[in-house]
C-alpha cells in the first residue's frame, strides 16, 4: 500500500520497506534525497501534475537515476489528508486506488 507524504514533515516517518509514496506537496531536492536515504526498495512515486511542473529537476534526476518511476496521476491527493499517511483519498471520499485515472510514466 502506498504511503502518503502530505508535508517534509512525514519524510520522518518512512521506513525501509516502503515502496511506493504518494506525494501531495511540492519536494524539494533535500526532500526527495530523504526520501531516496530512508525508502531502500522505492519503486514508484505518484505525483500531481501540478506538483511536477513545480519539481526541481535535479530531484527527478535523481529519482530516475535510482530507478524510481515517476507517474504523473490527476487523483494523487493534492491537498493534505488528515488520515494515518498510508492511503490517499480523492475529493469525493474515495480511495485513490479505487479513481480510476490517466497514469503518464516519465
Amino acid at each position: 500500500m502506498a504511503r502518503t507524504l502530505n508535508s517534509e514533515f512525514d519524510l520522518m516517518r518512512l521506513a525501509p520497506c516502503d515502496e511506493e509514496l504518494i506525494i501531495a506537496f511540492v519536494p524539494s531536492n533535500r526532500d526527495i534525497y530523504r526520501m531516496l536515504q530512508a525508502c531502500h526498495k522505492l519503486k514508484t512515486v505518484y505525483i500531481h501534475p501540478d506538483y511536477l511542473k513545480e519539481m526541481p529537476c535535479v530531484g527527478q534526476t535523481l529519482l530516475y537515476m535510482q530507478k524510481v518511476e515517476i507517474c504523473v496521476d490527476d487523483g494523487a491527493s493534492k491537498s493534505p489528508s488528515r488520515g494515518s499517511g498510508y492511503t490517499s483519498q480523492n475529493k469525493d471520499g474515495t480511495p485513490a486506488e479505487a479513481h480510476h485515472s490517466e497514469v503518464m510514466m516519465i
